[in-house]
């Protein structure tokens, strides 16, 4: 797997010429450029291209999730049975333009520029419709369709290239403005690319936690797509974590006002990741079907831990002497979710030969380990 620091440039080693109308948005706040323009089918194929899979270069590294093969060949469909096609605009970002000549129009700056042939380029939001028009324009009967248009938004970066740490955030950030009232990004997607709440801000910078030989980012399935290796989606991690904290994105806002108090915040998450992320035996989970066989990667485990750490937290507070160290998952059969000591502890459940873990058991686990460490639960565990 390949890190994702190149820059993606023009497909055809050539310059694209354009002719753009000058825009003002609100993220020009953030330092960048904005144009509205209309390309062909060609130009979009000959220009630009998709990132490359999650497969291929990581979820870690991704600025978009991966083309969606499903609405690519919706795509196709819909262009074989409409009598009349028509495609919403696409918004692509470049970390530099070179403006050539300009008129003003009524009350409108026209520009020619030319996006150079070296500058870096990223399809934000319409690489579903690059796709499909790349794959359009392959059968060379379909040549009438070259000079169809489409329109485009450009965001010009003006920084060294896209993988600079303020492009990538604003790209990121773009695309969960963009889906965050629809329901097509799973909720670990968006909410992993959106850094505008304290809260995601936070579980984006716990991620990057060094525990032993990886980073908690490499465990967690930032596209909410469980995958060899991964232990927890990032809902999950997320939700773990808001149990911990007793915190909600609104809550958040309103007891993290200033960078003092968000640095004391990150690191007691530190603090308790790094115990509990050592306690679990991550080694093992090397396939999906290990992750479908543990009980510690099911979404019920990962809250109950979030319970038991912010019960033991709550005796911190009394009790200095008290550490993290006091979490022991010790004589718990958290690697097998088909031990009778869940069924026992009526978590699972035996459905026509099959384990069936039972919804809603995570105050249930919590109440267990607390138990079982001596420790006093938290209100939600004391229910």
């Amino acid at each position: 797997m390949n890190n994702q620091n190149e820059t993606i440039t023009s497909p055809c080693n050539k310059p694209l010429h354009v002719v753009l109308f000058k825009s003002k948005e609100g993220i020009e706040q953030r330092g960048v450029q904005c144009y509205e323009g209309v390309m062909t089918f060609k130009e979009l194929v000959d220009h630009f291209k998709a990132e490359k899979g999650s497969e291929e270069i990581g979820e870690v590294d991704k600025k978009q999730r991966d083309v969606d093969t499903k609405r690519v060949n919706g795509l196709k469909q819909y262009w074989t049975t409409s009598q009349g096609t028509v495609f919403p605009n696409i918004t692509l970002f470049a970390n530099s333009l070179s403006l050539k000549n300009s008129v003003t129009v009524g009350n409108k700056l026209i520009i020619e520029a030319t996006l150079e042939k070296n500058a870096d380029r990223f399809i934000a939001d319409g690489q579903g419709r690059q796709a499909f028009i790349d794959w359009l324009l392959s059968d060379e009967s379909n040549a009438e369709f070259e000079d169809h248009t489409i329109s485009f938004k450009l965001i010009v970066t003006q920084t060294e290239s896209l993988s600079t740490p303020k492009a990538v955030q604003i790209i990121r950030q773009l695309f969960a403005d963009y889906h965050v009232k629809l329901t097509k990004p799973n909720s670990s997607i968006s909410k992993h690319f959106d850094n505008s709440t304290v809260l995601s801000r936070l579980m984006n910078d716990c991620l990057e936690l060094q525990v032993d030989s990886y980073k908690l980012k490499s465990k967690i399935a930032l596209h909410g797509k469980i995958k060899a290796g991964h232990i927890w989606t990032f809902q999950q991690f997320t939700t773990m974590m808001q149990k911990f904290l007793n915190l909600t994105n609104s809550t958040a806002s309103k007891q993290i006002t200033d960078e003092a108090q968000y640095e004391d915040a990150l690191n007691l998450c530190r603090s308790y990741l790094t115990c509990i992320f050592k306690l679990l035996p991550i080694e093992n989970i090397t396939s999906t079907q290990d992750h479908e066989k543990a009980m510690f990667t099911r979404a019920i485990f990962a809250n109950a831990l979030g319970y038991v750490g912010r019960s033991l937290m709550d005796e911190m507070l009394l009790d200095n002497s008290i550490t993290w160290e006091r979490i022991n998952l010790k004589g718990i059969p958290i690697e097998d979710k088909s031990d009778s000591f869940w069924l026992e502890a009526n978590v699972t459940m035996k459905d026509k030969g099959t384990i069936k873990i039972i919804k809603s058991t995570d105050t249930r686990i919590g109440s267990l380990i607390c138990r079982k460490l001596r420790i006093y639960p938290c209100p939600e565990l004391s229910a």
